[in-house]
């Protein structure tokens, strides 16, 4: 709501809710005139509650702060500030309550990516294959095309010369990335040139014969006199063969 001094003409911007019902009397700023306002006719109407009879009192005189006599006069000013404050208010609560909504939103859509991740882990995997160690880092049985459910890890070698014999050892880590005991295969390893090329390789087995779910196993083997041309070291895991096949 805007007010014009009648005196000076100076413009102020208010809450028309602070005139009240009945006018007020307020005070310019600038000038000091004093004169009554009035809400404008569209303000809407307050509806309130018929008050409860109340003991007779005796009624203030005129020109207390409670009689609304000439004296209790509101100047423009105090209003404007009160009507900016009321502003500030209302603006807080709208940036509260949109913070919170914001998180509620958020969390929402965190527990959907959760829930749609967690029963929908196969059909994630199917389409990004490279989120099953990220599954399987959680524990989290996923199918993928690795059928034995194991993976070699952590593969090392090391070259001993002692009396002029050259002794290659491979030492590796076997892992069940699934939720179930899976039965350890024998394990290939080989030995390729610096081109890549097959030169030499063999097979080992452990002497565990089962691996429990997510765990691990260590493995070695060994060679004496490994070909000079052998520059690097593979391994495998040798799937078993089925039964029709061994009778073949």
């Amino acid at each position: 709501m805007i007010l014009t001094c009648p005196s000076c003409s100076t413009r102020y911007s208010i809450d028309a809710a602070s005139i009240g019902p009945e006018g007020r009397l307020v005070k310019c700023a600038k000038c000091g005139h004093k004169w009554r306002e009035f809400p404008p006719e569209d303000l809407p109407k307050q509806v309130q509650e018929e008050p409860e009879p109340q003991p007779d009192v005796a009624a203030p005189q005129a020109g207390t702060p409670d009689s609304g006599g000439e004296d209790a006069t509101m100047s423009i000013e105090a209003m404007t500030r009160a009507s900016k404050k009321r502003e500030e208010q209302r603006a807080r609560k709208k940036k509260i309550r949109r913070r919170i909504l914001g998180w509620v939103l958020f969390v929402l859509i965190l527990a959907g990516i959760g829930v749609g991740g967690y029963y929908g882990r196969n059909t994630v995997v199917q389409f990004w294959p490279a989120s099953a160690k990220l599954y399987q880092k959680m524990k989290l049985d996923v199918k993928t095309a690795n059928k034995l459910g194991l993976e070699i890890r952590d593969l090392e070698n090391k070259s001993v010369s002692e009396n002029g014999v050259t002794r290659l050892t491979v030492y590796g880590k076997i892992v069940n990335i699934t939720g179930e005991d899976q039965p350890v295969p024998r394990i290939g390893i080989q030995l390729v040139d610096s081109n890549g090329l097959h030169v030499y390789s063999w097979s080992t087995s452990v002497e565990q014969t089962t691996i429990p779910a997510w765990e691990t196993i260590e493995f070695s083997s060994s060679m004496n006199q490994p070909p000079e041309e052998a520059k690097h070291v593979k391994a495998h895991l040798i799937a078993p063969k089925k039964l029709g096949q061994e009778q073949n």
